[in-house]
């Protein structure tokens, strides 16, 4: 029996010493692999503001094109309004000119029908004056033959 207790107790010795270095390996293998749980936390507090700071910058980044964009937009209905009220001004010169055309147009018209009449007037004169010269001719080529 003490021979047999012996042999188990060596079995148990080798069995401690293995689970000795596999602790010693384990340990090893803990402080290796595992960081530090203040480090992580830094690590995480790290990470939280810079992920902070990103966004801050992305959003001003983003406060920017908008700003630009509303001004873009600014200048673009500024640059649409003046280039209504520039095509209202053209419109109406041109309006204006042609009126002043037409009342030209009219002028003339009414110029050209009354040097027309008039004309017609002075024909008809003559006219009259001719028959009457005519017709006094007549009567002294009459006068004459009798």
């Amino acid at each position: 029996e003490l021979s047999t207790m012996h042999g188990n107790h060596e079995e148990l010795e080798k069995s401690k010493c293995q689970l000795k270095e596999e602790v010693a390996n384990l340990k090893h293998h803990l402080e290796t692999n595992m960081v530090d749980h203040s480090q992580i936390e830094q690590y995480k507090r790290e990470m939280e503001e810079r992920t902070r700071q990103e966004i801050r910058q992305r959003l001003q980044e983003v406060n920017l094109f908008l700003q630009t964009q509303a001004a873009s937009q600014d200048r673009l209905e500024q640059i649409r309004a003046n280039h209504h009220a520039s095509l209202r001004n053209q419109l109406k010169h041109r309006i204006r000119d042609l009126e002043c055309e037409l009342d030209r147009i009219k002028s003339t018209q009414k110029d050209s029908i009354f040097q027309k009449e008039s004309t017609q007037a002075e024909v008809e004169r003559y006219k009259g004056l001719y028959l009457e010269e005519v017709k006094i001719r007549r009567c002294l080529a009459n006068k004459l033959q009798r």
